[in-house]
């Protein structure tokens, strides 16, 4: 017997049953194939069946639609969520937000400290260059100084050597032309 067969026998049964036409082939072609209502033809199946074949026996190599479902295998359907668990889901996404929030303000004063404390290196390190800038000013006007005081001393030398050879020549013509007068 075909899935054909038996859905046209069951579309019979069922306007026996109610007095009225299956409006719904539509649906049931849709839904046939979903993992709720395989498992609910598995169950009916194992209810009507003889005990299930223990797990040493070979499996049967017939095709059928249970074949993919494992008897102790729980299987999560794709179902709406509840209310309750909408509201519990929207609290916990709601406290997450929460800490989403803090941790992105931490992030953020972290970054601010981060950045204050770069504004204040790089104002220390122009200050410190500033300030070695001074240093090299200053040492560059001694060094100047020093060479300027070292000229005039040599200078200064030059100048005395003239005076001592002036004088000593001065002091030379003097002793000799000075006749002593009594």
């Amino acid at each position: 017997m075909t899935e054909q067969d038996k859905f046209d026998k069951a579309k019979i049964m069922y306007q026996s049953e109610e007095k009225c036409n299956f409006l719904f082939e539509h649906c049931w072609n849709l839904l046939k194939d979903q993992p709720k209502w395989i498992l609910r033809d598995a169950a009916k199946q194992r209810k009507t069946m003889v005990p299930p074949p223990t797990p040493t026996t070979t499996p049967t190599t017939t095709p059928s639609p249970t074949r993919n479902v494992i008897e102790d295998e729980v299987v999560e359907l794709d179902r709406p969520m509840g209310k309750k668990a909408a509201v519990k889901k929207r609290k916990v996404e709601g406290k997450q937000t929460e800490e989403i929030i803090q941790l992105r303000k931490m992030k953020f004063t972290l970054l601010e400290e981060a950045q204050a404390q770069e504004k204040e290196y790089f104002r220390l390190k122009t200050e410190k260059m500033e300030y070695d800038k001074k240093v090299e000013d200053e040492r560059l006007r001694l060094l100047s100084e020093k060479l300027r005081i070292e000229a005039e001393k040599t200078e200064l030398a030059k100048l005395q050597l003239m005076f001592l050879d002036v004088w000593t020549q001065f002091h030379r013509k003097s002793s000799v032309s000075v006749i002593p007068v009594a």
